[in-house]
């Protein structure tokens, strides 16, 4: 058996790790040769443009590209415009899952992972064997794979580029990938940045603003979600405390050092509750024994779909004290705000989380790395009810106006529109020396800021 990351089979996990896809839960149909893989028969759906995701992995297996893609895929498809995914497997093996609703996941054999990346080749013979099938090729940034997979296959259909973040760390692999990335931003019809800061902040983009549209990450409400007596349960652990919560990954630039750090100096009757697991889970653990604030500072582990929701709801204050631009967006405010619960987070230059959070609307954004300052802007929040009512009243304002799945899947729909109903040809065929224009969009999409200068 192989496990993910969570140590759950990943051909059958548990139903609380499953997202309910558009038409019911995935089945698997079976081991697939690239030759073997066909576009499934999307029926008597609407002809219009087809769309292929092309994701690093699809759920089961979660991260923020992989909800974006599951956000879009099902949307898309809600909207009647037929979306399958092409991600990489975690397994030796190709397989097919599909849904009630006709549309497919092909998962591509899988023969390892170097630098956090899923080691796929098969994914250029499944892409060739694909491509033909589908309009708009949509492929999700940073992917090694999904990026050599395209540079191979060479398909004619218009290419759209996620930009989710850019490469920050892996300084070494960068130098290889780089050529890669460029040639696939060059290919590129459009690039999708998902905020105006992070656009304008990446130099890996700069030479192709022009191509660049801005299309915020948007979630489905997950309010009906909320379990009364998971809330109670929650609240009834920390009687008569004050609550803060905070969510992501245990990884090099989440902050959650920092928060710990802070969690001394908050009144006595202040709880911080930390979701989430990783490599520095450990190291975590030592340091708020070290500090003695073992009752104080939870961590939870890795918190169950089912249960997200609730501990959302549960808490006064949620929290992102990340440090780095690694820290693109930031989904969770965005989850936070779904509650309507005020946040505190950093203010990254250069990131889109100050953005998504605005200072003294819905929450406050303090400096990065400033531990006694993080403090007293938790203890400003807890400590003034009134405040946390106005600001969390914003934020679920914000989430409705500029962050719902629904509008992604719109603006998504007016950029693919955009590019098919476009005399131009794809830039596939353009010779080296043309540098393309910028995007004219419908109305819809004109809302939020849809060129980077």
């Amino acid at each position: 058996m192989s496990l993910d990351a969570t140590g759950y089979d990943l051909v059958d996990p548990p139903a609380a790790l499953k997202r309910e896809p558009v038409g019911g839960v995935v089945h698997e149909r079976g081991n697939h040769g690239p030759d073997e893989v066909r576009r499934p028969d999307h029926g008597e759906r609407p002809r219009r443009s087809r769309v292929l995701q092309v994701s690093k992995f699809y759920p089961p297996v979660m991260g923020g590209i992989e909800t974006v893609a599951w956000e879009l895929t099902e949307g898309l498809n809600h909207c009647g415009r037929p979306t399958d995914v092409l991600c990489s497997h975690q397994l030796p093996r190709t397989v097919v899952d599909t849904t009630e609703a006709s549309y497919a996941v092909v998962r591509a054999a899988s023969v390892g992972r170097l630098l956090s990346t899923s080691i796929a080749p098969a994914m250029v013979g499944v892409l060739r064997r694909l491509a033909p099938g589908y309009d708009v090729i949509h492929l999700h940034m940073p992917d090694p794979m999904g990026a050599l997979a395209v540079f191979a296959v060479r398909p004619s259909a218009r290419l759209v580029v996620h930009w989710h973040s850019d490469v920050v760390r892996q300084r070494m692999a960068m130098h290889a990938y780089r050529h890669l990335q460029d040639w696939v931003l060059q290919r590129a019809d459009a690039v999708v940045a998902t905020s105006l800061a992070y656009a304008q902040a990446s130099d890996a983009l700069k030479p192709f603003r022009h191509k660049v549209t801005v299309i915020p990450i948007g979630i489905t409400d997950q309010r009906d979600q909320v379990r009364p007596h998971v809330v109670a349960a929650i609240r009834a652990r920390h009687p008569g405390c004050r609550l803060v919560f905070a969510l992501g990954r245990m990884t090099h630039y989440k902050g959650f050092e920092v928060l710990v750090q802070a969690a001394a100096s908050l009144p006595a009757d202040c709880r911080v509750l930390i979701g989430g697991d990783g490599q520095r889970l450990p190291e975590l653990e030592r340091d708020i024994a070290r500090r003695g604030l073992g009752d104080r500072v939870l961590l939870l582990g890795h918190v169950r779909d089912d249960e997200l929701a609730s501990h959302f709801e549960a808490c006064d204050v949620f929290c992102m004290p990340s440090t780095l631009r690694a820290e693109a967006y930031g989904v969770a405010m965005v989850e936070a705000m779904v509650m309507g619960k005020p946040i505190v987070a950093t203010d990254i230059a250069g990131s889109g989380v100050p953005w998504v959070n605005r200072h003294e609307q819905t929450g406050l954004n303090v400096p990065v790395g400033d531990a006694q300052l993080l403090a007293r802007t938790l203890e400003r929040l807890l400590s003034d009810a009134g405040l946390r009512r106005r600001m969390g009243e914003a934020a679920r304002r914000r989430y409705l106006n500029e962050f719902r799945a629904e509008l992604m899947t719109e603006r998504t729909l007016d950029l693919y529109d955009a590019l098919i109903t476009s005399d131009q040809t794809p830039l596939r065929w353009r010779s080296e020396d043309r540098t393309g224009h910028p995007l004219t969009l419908p109305p819809r999409a004109a809302t939020v800021e849809t060129e980077v200068t």
